[in-house]
C-alpha cells in the first residue's frame, strides 16, 4: 500500500445519526484535522437509519465503479467489487468516501498495487478501519515524507505570516463572526487555503463555533481549542499554584500560533470573551495578543456614542500592554431606526476621522436575519455532559450553518474594508519586526564591546528544540 503524498484530501463520513461510533469518529476528525493542517477538507453526512446508511453506500459503490479502492477492519485493501452481505451488515452503520489528489512524488512501497497518477477514491468501513487508514496512510506520510527542516527554511524564508488578533468589546459582540467573515474573504480574494490559518489560543468551551466548522470544510488549519482553557475552577487553581504559571501560560499560546501559522501567509487569532478575560491569571486577551505579536482589531457595538466609549475604553486596554490597535470593525448594525447602518456609519467613521486618526474604521456589518447567534454559541461559558464524543451537528457544518456561513462571508465582503485591514496589518508587523531588528542588532554591540573590552568571547546561545503540541487536542 502507497503512503499518500497528497496534495488535498477530501473526508465525507456516512452514519447513522446518534450512534456513539460515529460520533467518536468525528469528534476524532475534529482533532486529526489540527494536526494534519491545510489540505485536508471533512464533511459529514449523517442518516437518519442504518437503511438509509445502507442505501449511501449503494449509492457510493455504484458511482465509484471501477476505480473505487475498498478499505475494511478485515481487508487492508480489497478489490473494486461489492463487499459480501455479511460484511456490510456487519460495517453498515459508519463508512467513508475518502477523495486523494496525488502529488506529483509519492513513496511506492508496494508496486502490485495499481495507482492512478492523479486522484484516488477509496471507501473505508468502520471505525477502527477509518481511524487507523487516516494516521497510517495520511499523518504518517505527510510528516516522515517532507522533512522538518526543509518547512522551516521556507518559513525563515518567506518570513513570519501576517497576523491579527480580533478582539471585542465584550462577550459575545461577535468576534468569531468577524473571524469567519475573515477567513472566507481570504479564500474568496485568491488566498489558498494552504495559506490561511485560524487559531483561538485562549478559550472558556470546548464546543466548536461556527468558524472553526467553516474552517474543517474549507481544508484551512484549524485550532479551536488552544493551549490555554479556561475550564469551571480553572482560577482557583491557578491561585493555588495548580497549573502553570502565566509566563509557561503565554509561552505554549505563542508556541501553538507559530507551530499553526508555520508555512502559511495570514494568521487570524480569535480572541475570547472582552479584554480583560483572564487577567486575574496574567493571560488576559492583551497579554495573549503580545505574546503572539499580532495587532488588534476590535469588533465594536452597534451605535454611536455607547459603541465609541467603548471602543476607546478597550483599546486604551491593549495599549497600555504595548499592543498596536489598529481600528474597529462595528457589528449587527440594524437596517433602520435611529441606529441604522448608514447613521452609524456617517457618525461614527466622522469621529475617528477628526479624534482618532491613527485608528480606522474597516467597516459596519449589517444585523443578520438569524442574529448571527449560531456563529457566537461557543463563546458562551458552558458545562458540558461529561461525555467523551462530540455531537455530529457540533463538528462539521449542517446544511443551515452553511448558508448562515455563506451570508457572513457576503456581507463581510460587501462591509469591510479588506485592501485597508490587511495593509495596516503588515505596517504593523513590519513595524514591530524592525523594533525587534533594531533592539537585537543593540544588544549585539553591546554585548560584542563588552566582550572585547573584557578580553573574553561572546557565549554562542545553544539550539533550542521544540516538540510540537499539537498532539494535545486529539486521541490518537
Amino acid at each position: 500500500m502507497d503512503k499518500l503524498s497528497a496534495k488535498h484530501v477530501r473526508c465525507v463520513v456516512y452514519g447513522q445519526r446518534g450512534d456513539r461510533e460515529f460520533a467518536e469518529v468525528l469528534s476524532f476528525l475534529r482533532g486529526f484535522s489540527v494536526l494534519y493542517g491545510s489540505g485536508l477538507a471533512l464533511q459529514s453526512e449523517p442518516c437518519s437509519s442504518a437503511d438509509e446508511v445502507d442505501a449511501q453506500v449503494t449509492r457510493e459503490l455504484t458511482q465509484g465503479g471501477g476505480q473505487l479502492m475498498h478499505v475494511n477492519a478485515r481487508r487492508s485493501v480489497a478489490s473494486p467489487s461489492l463487499p459480501n452481505q455479511a460484511a456490510t451488515k456487519e460495517l453498515r452503520e459508519l463508512f467513508a468516501r475518502i477523495t486523494v489528489e496525488r502529488s506529483a512524488e509519492q513513496e511506492q512501497l508496494a508496486s502490485d498495487v495499481p495507482l492512478p497518477t492523479q486522484t484516488q477514491e477509496f471507501i473505508v468501513f468502520g471505525k477502527a478501519a477509518l481511524t487507523h487508514w487516516m494516521k497510517q496512510y495520511l499523518l504518517e506520510a505527510r510528516y516522515v515524507a517532507v522533512p522538518q527542516t526543509t518547512e522551516s527554511a521556507d518559513h525563515t524564508s518567506e518570513g513570519a505570516p501576517l497576523r491579527m488578533f480580533v478582539s471585542g468589546d465584550r462577550a459575545q459582540v461577535g468576534k468569531s463572526t468577524v473571524c469567519l467573515g475573515l477567513v472566507g474573504s481570504l479564500l474568496r480574494s485568491g488566498y489558498a487555503a494552504s495559506d490561511i490559518a485560524y487559531i483561538k489560543p485562549a478559550t472558556q468551551c470546548e464546543k466548536p463555533q461556527l468558524v472553526a466548522k467553516y474552517c474543517r470544510q474549507q481544508g484551512i488549519s484549524c485550532c479551536d481549542v488552544g493551549p490555554i482553557l479556561f475550564y469551571k475552577g480553572f482560577t482557583r487553581e491557578f491561585l493555588k499554584g495548580s497549573t502553570e504559571s502565566s509566563a509557561q501560560l503565554l509561552a505554549r499560546a505563542k508556541a501553538k500560533v507559530d507551530e499553526v501559522g508555520r508555512g502559511k501567509k495570514v494568521v487570524v487569532v480569535d480572541g475570547v470573551g472582552y479584554p480583560a478575560v483572564g487577567s486575574i491569571c496574567g493571560v488576559s486577551n492583551a497579554s495573549v495578543a503580545k505574546a503572539v505579536q499580532a495587532p488588534v482589531v476590535l469588533v465594536g457595538k452597534k451605535g454611536v456614542g455607547d459603541a465609541v466609549d467603548s471602543f476607546n475604553l478597550n483599546a486604551s486596554f491593549f495599549e497600555s500592554h504595548g499592543v498596536k490597535v489598529l481600528g474597529g470593525i462595528f457589528n449587527r448594525l440594524p437596517a433602520d431606526g435611529f441606529y441604522s447602518l448608514e447613521h452609524c456609519r456617517e457618525n461614527v467613521t466622522a469621529y475617528f476621522e477628526h479624534f482618532q486618526p491613527d485608528k480606522r474604521v474597516y467597516g459596519f456589518l449589517p444585523e443578520l436575519a438569524d442574529g448571527g447567534l449560531t456563529a457566537l454559541h461557543a463563546e458562551k461559558s458552558g458545562e458540558g455532559d461529561g461525555e467523551e464524543h462530540v455531537p455530529e451537528s457540533e463538528v462539521f457544518l449542517t446544511a443551515a450553518e452553511d448558508q448562515l456561513a455563506t451570508k457572513v462571508v457576503d456581507a463581510f465582503m460587501g462591509s469591510i474594508d479588506m485592501t485597508h485591514l490587511l495593509a495596516d496589518a503588515k505596517a504593523s508587523q513590519t513595524s514591530s519586526e524592525k523594533k525587534v531588528t533594531e533592539g537585537k542588532q543593540a544588544t549585539s554591540t553591546g554585548g560584542k564591546a563588552k566582550a572585547q573590552s573584557t578580553g573574553g568571547k561572546a557565549k554562542r546561545p545553544r539550539p533550542k528544540f521544540e516538540i510540537p503540541t499539537s498532539t494535545e487536542l486529539c486521541s490518537l
